[in-house]
């Protein structure tokens, strides 16, 4: 039976690499469209974490964020090989000739495959109490906080958090909350690289979180370049001057972001493009994907979301399931992010659009809901 024949009648493998926000949102649109397509989710972790909320685990679980991906096969009909891949663009490039993915002593064949490994937090050496994005998504960080409190002396103890992007900025108010609630006498630093902080939003919303900063007495050290660990003190470096500087830490949260392992360039269809050459049967979507043309690439659960549906459309498209679908155009709606209990800020619509306290926060839950259901089955997003 060929291809062509089998996919009008619904039936295609896919293979997807990466469960995800852009491989579970390209799942449930493909699974929803394809109910007879034979699905393989390769991932090497048991569950899903919703990593938006990570700062959440500061006083939460970290089962209260995950979904095992056991219970997302039973509702989504989709087969979950619980393996760690290693590629590069060569072996891609033998997987669109043999369309076969080896996977120990198996063998798995594909019509289509999926890509999106998504982005890694950035490695550094851990030392004793340093905490990075790894140990946080595989632990959650309520047991850490709690280890520490119990076993702290009288006297002021200091925690720094190094990185004061929006993760950063997150986990330092809702630590900030549970100190206080614990009425303990700790110093909390929230350390930038840069000279401002969040230099890449308005200027109303960097303004409303330095305010919030200081109510919170939350003190940030800017253009400072962590370097290490010595003893009970950090290490740093002027982002200037080049001038070495030490400062107290007994408690460290290493949050340096994230970045893919392997970037792949693909077309507004999300085909991978290697050596000017587009890769027909290899989609791929989320924070290791940069599509052409002028749909949103910021590494976003917004983007992968709507990267990793418009790949699935196109699939179909392919699949002759789908007669016409649109290119990825998407641009960013609207971005939130959390202060602690009952307070947030961000902008939507239109980043002139700044909305703060309460409404941002309850703003920020709404959309968080929207992705509960969504792994529910129930598709809210309208774009």
């Amino acid at each position: 039976m060929n291809v062509v024949t089998r996919n009008k009648g619904g039936y295609f493998k896919l293979i997807i690499i990466g469960g995800g926000y852009a491989g579970l949102s390209a799942l449930i649109t493909l699974r929803k469209q394809a109910p007879d397509a034979e699905i393989t989710l390769i991932d090497p972790r048991a569950d899903h974490l919703i990593i938006t909320r990570l700062h959440e685990t500061v006083h939460c679980p970290l089962n209260n964020i995950r979904v095992p991906y056991s219970l997302l096969a039973k509702r989504f009909n989709f087969i979950h090989k619980q393996h760690a891949i290693q590629f590069d663009e060569n072996l891609i490039k033998e997987w669109e000739l043999s369309k076969v993915i080896q996977i120990d002593e198996e063998s798995i064949s594909f019509d289509y495959l999926l890509i999106t490994t998504g982005s890694l937090p950035i490695q550094s050496i851990i030392e004793p109490d340093v905490y990075d994005l790894n140990i946080i998504g595989q632990q959650g960080f309520a047991p850490i906080l709690e280890q520490f409190i119990a076993s702290a002396e009288t006297h002021e103890k200091t925690i720094n958090i190094i990185g004061a992007g929006p993760t950063g900025i997150q986990f330092a108010f809702e630590l900030a909350h549970v100190l206080l609630t614990c009425h303990r006498d700790y110093r909390l630093n929230l350390i930038e690289g840069s000279d401002t902080l969040m230099g890449s939003f308005p200027v109303a919303i960097s303004h409303y979180i330095e305010k919030r900063l200081f109510e919170k007495q939350i003190s940030v050290l800017k253009s400072q370049f962590y370097k290490g660990k010595q003893d009970h003190k950090i290490l740093f470096e002027n982002s200037h001057s080049g001038d070495k500087s030490r400062l107290a830490s007994d408690l460290t949260l290493l949050l340096l972001g994230k970045k893919p392992k392997l970037l792949l360039h693909a077309n507004s269809s999300g085909q991978v493009i290697l050596d000017h050459k587009v890769l027909r049967h290899i989609f791929t979507a989320g924070d290791c994907s940069y599509y052409d043309d002028f749909g949103s690439n910021l590494m976003t659960s917004q983007s992968a979301l709507r990267k990793g549906k418009a790949a699935a459309n196109n699939i179909l498209r392919e699949a002759c399931i789908l007669r016409f679908c649109l290119p990825y155009m998407h641009q960013e709606i609207g971005y939130l992010i959390s202060l602690g209990p009952s307070d947030a800020v961000g902008w939507i619509g239109n980043k002139k659009a700044i909305i703060t306290g309460l409404t941002a926060f309850t703003a920020k839950e709404v959309i968080e809901a929207q992705y509960d259901l969504l792994l529910k089955g129930i598709n809210t997003y309208i774009l």
